[in-house]
């Protein structure tokens, strides 16, 4: 009983060797590949802010403005339209001696539009027109088809790329290729920089609001594990 015990203990570090062996004689390399998506939606974030004595009075004319807003959008070929924040906010003015005293109340109404890109100036500059006085942000977005076809293409790209690469390595070393040990798949969409706006306020002017689509990326990255 104890030499068969023994003889179990010997085969299994004797395997555990060769496995060990085996795993050494692998090769990692990676492939990456970047497909471009145009950008064809735009999210807006439009802002109506007043200030007043009076916390009623700053949050009615903000509540008469956003509402012929809203009005105006409502008959555009809007793909979404919400409103994202409603705030009221006291204003403070400090004195050199004594107490903060209260100056005043701001009220503001922020509104989230999506739509085709090729309305963004338009929108934009009716908006203000319509009471509008901030435009908080804009992103540029590409259709969820163009998006997934765009993902399969890169992962495709860099799929070739990588055993590419491992194929380049083998072949220089003299070496061939056996299996594939482990597949890693990385996927990510990235966009150039796009137009972004912090605070613009209302200007007035007879030329429309130039909006650049330009392009969003899918990105993928392929690891590949092989052994030879």
């Amino acid at each position: 009983m104890k030499k068969i015990l023994f003889g179990c203990i010997f085969l299994f570090i004797g395997l555990g060797s060769l496995a060990s062996a085996e795993q050494e004689k692998i090769l990692i390399v990676s492939g990456t590949a970047k497909v471009a998506v145009p950008a064809e939606l735009v999210e807006i974030r439009i802002g109506i802010e007043t200030e007043s004595k009076t916390a009623e009075e700053a949050h009615g004319k903000t509540s008469s403005k956003s509402d012929s807003l809203v009005k105006y959008l409502k008959k555009q070929s809007l793909l979404s339209l919400q409103t994202e924040a409603i705030r009221l906010q006291t204003l403070y003015e400090y004195p050199k001696s004594g107490q903060r005293q209260i100056k005043g109340y701001v009220a503001s109404n922020i509104i989230l539009i999506r739509a085709k890109i090729e309305s963004a100036g338009k929108l934009i500059d009716e908006s203000i027109q319509n009471g509008a006085n901030q435009i908080l942000g804009i992103r540029l977005l590409a259709t969820e088809i163009n998006l997934e076809k765009a993902s399969h293409e890169a992962l495709q790209l860099a799929a070739k790329d990588a055993r590419k690469k491992a194929d380049t390595v083998l072949s220089a070393l003299g070496l061939k290729f056996k299996d594939f040990v482990e597949i890693q798949v990385e996927t990510q969409e990235i966009s150039d920089p796009y137009p972004m706006t912090d605070g613009f306020q209302a200007m007035s002017g007879k030329v429309a609001t130039p909006i650049e689509a330009g392009n969003l990326f899918r990105e993928s990255k392929i690891i590949l594990k092989v052994s030879y």
